[in-house]
């Protein structure tokens, strides 16, 4: 099926032309070719529709090279990413041949639907491949201060995404800001120096800022019951007060999740353009005006995953 004129589009046959394909990722529009749901995948489809609209990975998959070293998941992976850039759909063989190679890890051995952020841990663990995982790695420092005798302890753990839970209604940034404030630890250790059993006072620091921010807005609780919650997402994002260089940050991507629990309903993905979004939602492509994303993100009940990009 060739593109059609009107605000839906199947998959093509025109692939991009020399001066297309050297521009700039953020300069283009993403290619609008769905991918086939093969029976609860959309968590999948959803996932690696924003993958392929990252930048960095974007610009990294153009210059690559087939490597004996690759693992055969990477390989399918780019295999898929090839024929939409190609502007023509994934063959539904090379979509069962994906979903097989990640049947290796056994949570995803079967035909559910699951969860597309533990799918997102999952795959860049199993392909292990630099320019994939590595846009996405921060780094958060603790410091633990003992509030009687004031002594403090540092630890360093790297992460791919921030989980963020939702306890009411209010803007994406104070959600941010909640997960960066002190909390008191309940525990019951002596502290190193003094050897008293004091409150333990815990501040969380972003010591290293991502390439993209990756964030999890986490509805479910673990009775999977949901929160609907509308939360204003901001599309530009300034990290200040937890972080030293203060990084600005751009929307660029954003799955929203529809069900009951984070293991049924669907998944679909908004992906921004030069001068509106595309919500990808398994094969079908749809426009949407950036009035309209305005709107749904000013007081979104769906969203689950949002993709920023650092300045």
């Amino acid at each position: 099926m060739y593109r059609t004129t009107n605000q839906v589009y199947g998959s093509g046959v025109v692939t991009r032309n020399k001066e297309q394909m050297s521009q700039k990722p953020q300069d283009l529009d993403p290619i609008r070719i769905g991918i086939e749901n093969i029976g609860n995948t959309c968590y999948i489809n959803s996932m690696l529709q924003c993958l392929f609209n990252t930048p960095a990975i974007s610009t990294a998959m153009q210059q690559y090279r087939d490597n004996k070293n690759s693992s055969e998941l990477f390989k399918q992976f780019y295999k898929i990413w090839f024929s939409i850039q190609a502007e023509i759909e994934p063959l539904h063989n090379e979509i069962i041949q994906f979903k097989k190679l990640m049947n290796q890890h056994k949570e995803f051995d079967n035909f559910n639907q699951q969860d597309c952020i533990e799918f997102f841990h999952v795959f860049l663990d199993i392909v292990n491949t630099a320019f994939l995982t590595q846009p996405f790695f921060g780094q958060l420092t603790y410091q633990i201060n003992c509030q009687n005798c004031n002594n403090s302890s540092k630890q360093t753990e790297q992460f791919i995404n921030l989980s963020l839970y939702i306890q009411s209604a209010c803007r994406l940034s104070q959600l941010i800001c909640d997960y960066f404030k002190p909390e008191q630890l309940n525990s019951q250790e002596k502290c190193r120096k003094c050897q008293k059993a004091s409150p333990l006072i815990r501040r969380t620091n972003l010591s290293t800022a991502p390439m993209v921010l990756v964030i999890q807005l986490k509805r479910y609780d673990q009775r999977q019951a949901r929160s609907n919650y509308a939360i204003e997402i901001e599309q530009s994002l300034v990290l200040k007060g937890f972080c030293d260089q203060s990084p600005q940050y751009k929307l660029y991507a954003v799955i929203n999740h529809q069900g009951y629990t984070i293991y049924s309903g669907h998944y679909t993905c908004l992906i921004k353009g030069k001068n509106c979004w595309y919500n990808f939602n398994d094969q079908r492509v749809s426009e949407y005006s950036n009035k309209v994303v305005d709107e749904e993100l000013q007081k979104s009940q769906n969203s689950y995953v949002l993709f920023y990009q650092r300045q």
